[in-house]
């Protein structure tokens, strides 16, 4: 794949459509594994996160059953000579149980990109920023926890 503004931007969407049909369910987030590089780093700038993790890492993240999490571009800022991507995302989880919406967060992220041997695109490194927020909403690190260690464990 040529790696243009509209290539990038088509598979970015692809990205995110996947991310939202996938995340969540243990059998399905295994799809997302594709997207990205084997030495793929993964820098988050939340509090008490592993910097930098892996691609396994950030794959058991997206490991919440029954908390749904749907990722939204808001905008995607493109440079083809640094074959980057600069994501405004907004972030909004869902208790799949009882429908409830959790208060949604704005997230930044930037990828690197590689080519692989095929010449598609894989991501080798996120850097992911996290919106503050009020101490008195739902700290949904901790939430995305509980409901993977509910959801293995029975």
């Amino acid at each position: 794949m040529k790696f243009t503004h509209d290539n990038v931007r088509k598979w970015f969407e692809a990205y995110f459509a996947e991310f939202n049909r996938c995340n969540g369910d243990p059998k399905k987030v295994p799809n997302m594994e594709k997207y990205f590089t084997p030495d793929l780093q993964f820098v988050s700038y939340i509090l008490d996160v592993k910097r930098p993790d892996d691609r396994e890492g950030l794959l058991k993240t997206m490991v919440h059953p029954g908390l749904l999490e749907e990722l939204t571009p808001e905008e995607i800022i493109i440079d083809e000579k640094r074959k980057a991507a600069a994501v405004i995302l907004k972030v909004q989880f869902k208790d799949e149980r009882t429908g409830t919406l959790f208060p949604a967060k704005h997230n930044c992220a930037i990828y690197q990109l590689a080519e692989d041997k095929s010449g598609g695109l894989k991501i080798r490194r996120i850097s992911y920023f996290t919106e503050h927020r009020s101490p008195d909403e739902p700290d949904l690190k901790n939430l995305m926890r509980q409901y993977r260690e509910q959801s293995l464990s029975s």
